[in-house]
């Protein structure tokens, strides 16, 4: 039998969760309560996107050890890490910085500031918003576009924004204090403590003032209170699954106690999405005239999540999904009708198939889109109405409260990977819990994790596109992890269906539903299409981030990972043969790129979301052993 966590084991995991000494390296990055922080995240951020979505593609970029760089960076006389070297030639420039191991696809950790070198001068560390604009120079001069200062303002409003939230993070819990199964999931939606790591402006939410940020912000830990409008009945636009109309499930929802006049509805809003109403022109106009009324403040309190316009309601039994007429990363966060029309049909249509998917998967639960509701203001047209519509969207969706009095213990998976020192250190502790648990050394435990949390996400969602052709959205902040008492993964939940997409095998289906044009548009896609909305939340999005997370800088662990990934696609297939199947995933195992969103250069060009590019992205599966978790 294995013998608990030995010495060595128990002070490699307390080093990886202090962010001291690794056996690749040494890290240098500052706390997060350093005034410097924010500012060193996001010359990380940068880094990471150029690395990948310019450099890579370019061959401009190189891992080379530190001892045999040709200008050693400023660091210790003993450091043994290594260097990443990126050239950026259109503007004569380089950059390097200390990373602790080799990553084929781009998820390095940081050891050192970011250095640059302009022409043959010498090596000075760069402050944020030089290494920005070098970036962005470069970008101007690949594309023969002029500098992008606004990409500038949003990263510099990425910077404030996560500054604010760091400098005022509540104390930490007390050590082996109890907390909700609940209370521990909130806790996990709102600790996004540096958003996205592929994003060069994860924070960046512009529209809002510090004292609405912290008002309003899950970082910030903020309770809601919703407004609510009271519009004409004909104004309403919506669509409930179960025959209890969208209007009298909000009410229900929110409790907040009030009485429509004959011929209204009552809307719930956003705060502040409902005080951007009340200035636009065309609402000010109806409020006027007694169309519309404010009426004010009301009901139970709700919890924003990772997504800020998504709200947990107090019981945790819903979600209610709102619009922001603001840009949040990529996309101005406001519902249109033909999304709110997709989020309803992907739940139709994974209905149909439930009973098979719990028989195959009993441990994939989707969340449930129940009902719509937006307004559809008389008497106008065009893109600016359009606008006004889209910010009284709304989704009821289906919580989490069943699954946790069921005893699953839920985490949103981007508080744990992807989530830097303070992810890591959650993760490790769960994997030193399974391990004591079970008895396995630390190493084999991060395996056997590994492989519970690949085969609970990859089966199902690999199942859903191969043989029914549905395609969700598995990314981080998408896919929520249910724990066992052991700490291991034992479910896997998706959320947010608005932007299903369904490959040629589905369309059939899609059609018998008797959509309207746009909305079908909108849902059916061509397998390649799907296969990479697939391709990247689910693998580049999620699993790159959980193998580099749990790795931790082990490059043998990190082998191992994609080797434990590689048996789990290996085994899929045995079970489940189909043509697409062995095309897609044969093609990964040989070594086929896998395709990575372009956030960086999606910002750049001021791109729509819908219009990212993806490049094609390497990574190790088809150099690695398949290999059983277990195996020693």
């Amino acid at each position: 039998m294995n013998s608990p966590l030995s010495p060595t084991h128990r002070q490699h995991i307390e080093r990886a969760a202090s962010g001291a000494m690794t056996p690749a390296g040494q890290r240098r990055q500052r706390g997060y309560r350093s005034p410097q922080f924010a500012e060193e995240q996001h010359c990380r951020l940068l880094v990471n996107c150029y690395a990948r979505e310019v450099a890579m593609q370019e061959h401009t970029l190189a891992v080379l050890p530190a001892a045999h760089a040709a200008e050693r960076l400023p660091t210790p006389a003993d450091y043994q890490g290594q260097v990443l070297d990126i050239a950026l030639p259109r503007v004569d420039s380089r950059l390097r910085v200390g990373v602790l191991h080799v990553s084929a696809t781009g998820n390095f950790d940081y050891t050192t500031e970011v250095f640059v070198q302009r022409g043959q001068g010498a090596w000075r560390a760069a402050g944020w918003e030089a290494l920005a604009r070098l970036i962005i120079e470069d970008l101007s001069a690949r594309a023969n576009t002029d500098f992008n200062a606004e990409l500038l303002q949003q990263i510099g409003d990425s910077i404030a924004t996560m500054r604010d939230l760091l400098a005022r993070l509540p104390a930490p819990r007390r050590p082996g204090a109890p907390v909700s199964p609940l209370q521990a999931y909130i806790d996990s939606e709102q600790s996004l403590l540096t958003g996205h790591p592929f994003h060069p402006a994860p924070k960046s939410r512009s529209d809002w003032s510090p004292d609405e940020q912290r008002h309003y912000s899950p970082e910030h830990q903020a309770r809601l209170t919703l407004r609510h409008f009271q519009v004409p009945r004909e104004w309403i636009v919506s669509d409930s699954l179960d025959q209890v109309p969208a209007s009298e499930l909000l009410d229900q929802l929110s409790a907040h106690g009030l009485h429509a006049d004959a011929g209204c509805v009552i809307v719930p809003l956003h705060p502040w999405q409902a005080d951007w109403l009340a200035r636009q022109d065309t609402i000010a106009a109806a409020m006027r005239d007694g169309l519309v009324r404010d009426l004010g403040a009301h009901g139970l309190p709700f919890h924003p999540t990772a997504s800020i316009r998504t709200l947990l309601a107090e019981s945790a039994d819903c979600f209610l999904k709102l619009s922001l007429s603001m840009r949040i990363t990529n996309c101005v966060r406001t519902n249109a009708r033909h999304e709110l029309e997709s989020a309803l049909t992907g739940t139709r249509l994974y209905r149909a198939m439930k009973a098979e998917m719990q028989g195959h998967f009993p441990r994939f639960h989707v969340l449930e889109e129940r009902a719509f509701l937006t307004v559809a203001i008389p008497g106008g047209h065009g893109e600016r109405h359009r606008e006004l519509e889209n910010g009284f969207g709304l989704v009821v969706r289906e919580g989490l409260g069943k699954l946790i009095r069921d005893g699953v213990n839920p985490v949103m998976c981007a508080a744990l990977f992807g989530n830097g020192e303070h992810g890591r250190q959650q993760v490790f502790a769960l994997i030193e819990r399974f391990a004591l648990h079970h008895g396995h050394p630390l190493e084999r435990a991060a395996r056997l994790w590994f492989a519970r949390y690949a085969d609970a996400a990859v089966y199902p969602i690999l199942y859903l596109l191969f043989e029914k052709g549905v395609a969700f959205e598995p990314h981080m902040q998408n896919t929520v992890v249910g724990l066992d008492p052991d700490g291991a993964p034992s479910h896997i939940v998706l959320r947010d269906l608005e932007l299903t997409r369904l490959a040629p095998k589905a369309h059939a289906l899609a059609r018998a539903l008797g959509l309207d044009p746009a909305t079908l548009e909108q849902l059916c896609c061509s397998d390649e299409r799907a296969w990479t909305r697939i391709g990247y939340c689910l693998f580049v999005n999620n699993l790159c981030e959980v193998v580099a997370t749990i790795s931790n800088g082990n490059h043998a662990l990190y082998l191992e990972l994609w080797g434990v990934l590689r048996h789990t696609l290996q085994n899929y297939l045995l079970q489940f043969p189909s043509p697409e199947a062995n095309r897609r995933i044969q093609g990964l195992l040989a070594g086929e790129p896998l395709p990575a969103k372009g956030n960086l250069l999606t910002r750049f060009l001021r791109q729509a979301d819908r219009q990212a590019s993806y490049l094609p992205l390497y990574h190790p599966l088809g150099v690695v052993n398949g290999a059983p978790a277990a195996a020693n």
